[in-house]
This record gives structure tokens, sequence and C-alpha cells, in this order.
């Protein structure tokens, strides 16, 4: 088995974390070839280059961000994406939740990495679906949500509030409540069906001033927040929220009943629905859409489900 890691694995937490990887492989008769990033982008260039023979699996040590990179590296060997080599050998991939949200694994019930070790040991390799999303730029991959509005923005602001610790996003979410930027926006919805939201406004006859917006494949974000509680990996669809805005005491509400299980989605500020295909054009040509909380691009995106993009352990 491969396992793909960075620096943070040389100090505190991230050693830990190694260690315990190495002892669960020796205690369970796995042998392990570690390789190292040393920048952005690095893992997916490890994956989609590595060669893979007499190789069972790749783990990906890190959060989703560091597992998408790895996720766009295995799509590319199997010819998809901008993949140089044409198509080569792929595995299952699998994400050891080492990071701070690790929301994808979570989903998996894969909490811990004795969790993952457990899953590997049965061995069910199941393919799921990702997000293909062309942007300006080029195309990528999202394994966990592609966010835009006040969900992107306050996301970028947390970052750089770490030493808050898991309260960031509560601070960073009301000072952007507060803030109440205009994002005025064209976003449409394609072969989709309603999920629990009691309106559809979704349409690309005219921009609306929209709160944000996640397209998601996992149930939660950030800091495991069920945004899209009843998102499955491997459904066929993504599942699109829409929100317009609402004032402020009705969004921190909206924030709240977020945290308590998901029934800001039977609000009628929100739009929930299952798509496969979906478009985002901003007014404003400098606005960001985050994708998994690592990459940032601008408007016009367009989303298409790619069904059974990978495979991983459950």
């Amino acid at each position: 088995m491969v396992v793909v890691h960075g620096k943070k694995c040389e100090v505190g937490k991230g050693r830990r974390d190694l260690r315990e990887i190495r002892d669960l492989a020796d205690a369970r008769g796995v042998a392990l070839v570690e390789v190292r990033t040393d920048r952005e982008g690095h893992c997916e260039e490890l994956v989609r280059d590595a060669d893979l023979d007499g190789v069972d699996a790749v783990g990906v040590m890190g959060g989703d961000g560091t597992f998408r990179e790895g996720v766009c590296g295995m799509i590319a060997r199997g010819g998809g994406g901008d993949s140089p080599g044409g198509k080569r050998r792929s595995v299952p991939i699998f994400a050891f939740p080492c990071g701070t949200g690790n929301n994808y694994a979570r989903d998996l019930g894969q909490r811990t990495v004795a969790d993952v070790f457990d899953a590997i040991a049965r061995g069910r390799a199941h393919a799921v679906d990702a997000v293909r999303v062309q942007h300006p730029n080029g195309m990528t991959y999202s394994i966990n949500c592609v966010t835009w509005g006040m969900a992107r923005d306050a996301a970028a602001t947390a970052e750089h509030m770490r030493w808050l610790g898991a309260i960031r996003y509560d601070v960073a979410g009301f000072f952007h409540i507060l803030k109440n930027k205009l994002n005025y926006a064209n976003l449409a919805a394609h072969d989709f069906h309603e999920v629990e939201s009691s309106v559809t406004h979704v349409s690309d006859v005219e921009a609306a001033d929209y709160l944000m917006m996640f397209a998601q494949n996992t149930r939660c974000s950030g800091r495991g927040f069920p945004f899209t509680p009843l998102a499955k990996l491997d459904d066929g669809a993504f599942d699109l929220i829409a929100v317009k805005k609402c004032g402020v005491l009705k969004t921190v509400g909206l924030f709240e009943a977020v945290k308590k299980g998901g029934s800001h989605v039977r609000d009628p500020s929100v739009c929930y629905v299952k798509v496969k295909k979906a478009t985002l054009e901003a007014s404003d040509s400098a606005d960001l859409v985050g994708i998994d909380g690592e990459v940032d691009v601008t408007t016009p995106i367009n989303l298409e489900i790619a069904e059974g993009a990978f495979q991983t352990f459950v």
C-alpha cells in the first residue's frame, strides 16, 4: 500500500498519526511504501505518475483538500482529466482522516485511522462519484464541496483564524453575515429533482442576489456541518443548496438549523435539489469559487457529476 503524506508528519499530531499508521499496518501485515509531498498539488502528481504495479491501494494522509488532489491523480490515471500519459492501472484510493475537516471520511464512518484499517480489512472497494468542475482556466474535480458567496468567503476567512480553534467558523460566518456582500449571479440547475426544499429558485434567466451556494458530494463541509443532509457518495448526482438573502437574524437562524441536523433545507429561503449538472456565473468577474477548501477559481463554472469516478473502501 502506498501512503502519501506531507511535511506536517514530521512534528506534533502529524507525526503521531503517521506512527499509528505504521504500527497498525505492521500489526495487520500490510507493507507500506511512503511517499512525501513537498508543495501544493504535489499529491495529484505523485498519484498520477506512480508505478502501481504490485500496489493494492493508495492512502492519503490529510483532509478533504489533500484527498481531492489524490483523487484527481487517480482519475487521470484512468484517462480522465488532462492525463498526459493515457490510461494506466488504477487502484482504490482512500483518506486517512488526519486533516481539519475530514468530511469525506466522516461520510464513510471512518473517523479514526483504526476505522480506515478496518475498512481495508473488509476489502470492499466501491465505486463513488466526484463532481467535474469546468472553469475558465481548465478542469478539476471536487470530492467534498464547491462553494460560492458567503460560504466560500467565510471559509477563506476562517483559514486565517486557525488560532481560534473550531470556533473560527462561527466567527468568520457571523462576520460575513454582517458584511452582507452583494452576490449577484446566474445560477442554473439541469436534470434535477427537488429534495426537501419548499421552493425552487435556481434559474439562469436573470441574475439574483444570493447569500451562498453549495454543490456537495458529501453530507457535511467545514467543521462537520450537514449543509446537504441527504447527500450520498454514489447516487449519481450531487446536492445543490442555493440560499437567497433573507436578513441577518434569519440567516443566523439558518446556520443554527444546520448545526442541529439540517432542518434549514425546509426553509423558503433555501433551494435544495439533487442535480447532474449546474452552471454558475457571477456578475462580479473577480468573485471566487472554492473547491474542497483548497482551490479557488473564477466563474463561469460548469458542474457535472462524474459517476463512479474512482473506488474507495467502505
